[in-house]
């Protein structure tokens, strides 16, 4: 889901981190700014890059301007940046009418650190009746997430992948993580994964083909448990039960030592998919 700017980002992220470590001299940092404009809306983003310091990047800030009125000012701080947030990409604003209301929307992409973790999307939605900016933040971990007009349609879906898998059959190299697609309305992000039928089955062939090279070894679980939680999402509950018991039966759902093995596995995973809302 990443995009190659967000790349370039983290290996100087990464690069900036292993400087400070093995140098250890005096902290400096100069101020980036960007912007982005469209439909009488500019975003102004600006940030401390350090090249020295444990946080490559500080100061993460955002204004707002609307027909040339600031509406907006103010440092980026969603609950998600425990260390700190840094931009996840080097330019991490979009504006667009991402719910379709004729109001455009700030999208505003953030990086918290850490492995395996976590791409924001920070939204800031239009108020025309207070004239003021709203914020709704959704955490899309590793992932991330990619704009897309699926249907054709004068709208925007966020593509992503379940986060929730990684880590729960296998470990993270071996994680696979089946689709999610989310769209906006109303200032919350709503799971329209189940109207793109085709889409998912074609997710589910993915994992299918992988685990079909790998059943019988320890990594194959977490294959399974994403092409498992697509078949829930197609209504094909049968196929799955079929499959897991045959597998059970033939001695193939080893996990190596990371998670449950045999019939404990098919426990965990039912257990698992019906906590995350696949099982309904």
């Amino acid at each position: 889901m990443r995009s190659r700017s967000r790349r370039g980002l983290l290996a100087l992220l990464v690069a900036t981190m292993l400087l400070a470590v093995a140098g250890g001299a005096y902290a400096a940092s100069k101020m980036v700014t960007v912007q982005a404009s469209a439909a009488g809306v500019t975003a102004t983003v600006s940030y401390d890059e350090n090249t020295s310091g444990v946080a490559p990047y500080s100061n993460l800030h955002l204004m707002i301007a609307r027909d040339g009125k600031v509406l907006y000012d103010a440092a980026v701080t969603p609950p998600q940046c425990a260390r700190y947030c840094a931009p996840a990409e080097t330019h991490p604003a979009k504006i667009l009418d991402l719910e379709s209301d004729g109001q455009p929307d700030v999208l505003l992409d953030v990086y918290t650190g850490g492995a395996h973790c976590c791409f924001l999307l920070d939204l800031f939605r239009h108020d025309p009746q207070t004239q003021s900016y709203a914020q709704v933040v959704h955490d899309f971990g590793d992932p991330g997430y990619k704009l897309e007009q699926l249907d054709g349609k004068p709208r925007y879906e966020l593509v992503s992948a379940d986060d929730r898998f990684a880590y729960e059959f296998a470990a993270y190299v071996y994680s696979d993580l089946p689709l999610q697609i989310w769209r906006v309305g109303g200032g919350r992000f709503i799971d329209v994964t189940r109207s793109y039928p085709q889409l998912i089955a074609r997710d589910a062939a993915s994992w299918w083909k992988g685990w079909t090279k790998t059943r019988g070894i320890h990594d194959g679980n977490g294959e399974l448990a994403a092409w498992a939680a697509d078949e829930y999402e197609l209504g094909d509950s049968a196929k799955v039960k079929q499959v897991l018991s045959q597998a059970d039966a033939a001695d193939q759902l080893r996990s190596g030592g990371f998670g449950p093995s045999g019939a404990a596995y098919i426990a965990a995973l039912d257990k698992f998919l019906t906590q995350t809302g696949y099982i309904r």
